[in-house]
């Protein structure tokens, strides 16, 4: 792996925007997230876990996940959207 990168398209759909990042395929679920959403949102200062992670229209339970464990290719989409009343938080309570 070694060497190897990713092109990936992350996009924050509700806001109609998207970013294109070069990945390390061993890049963890929630880096990528955190790299993402300040040019996403346009902000400097964003608190990541307001958002959720779809892949294939599936939310990634498990963020600490590789995009290689995920078996991601090279061009995939990524989704990334904020926690709302029809999708809210896991609770952990």
């Amino acid at each position: 792996m070694a060497g190897e990168t990713l092109n990936v398209r992350v996009t924050a759909p509700d806001l109609w925007r998207e970013e294109r990042l070069t990945c390390a395929p061993d890049t963890p679920i929630a880096e990528l997230k955190a790299m993402a959403l300040p040019a996403l949102l346009r902000k400097d200062a964003v608190d990541p876990s307001q958002f959720y992670v779809e892949y294939f229209e599936k939310e990634v339970l498990d963020e600490s996940q590789s995009l290689a464990d995920l078996g991601v290719p090279d061009g995939a989409v990524i989704s990334i959207r904020q926690f709302d009343l029809d999708h809210p938080r896991p609770f952990s309570g």
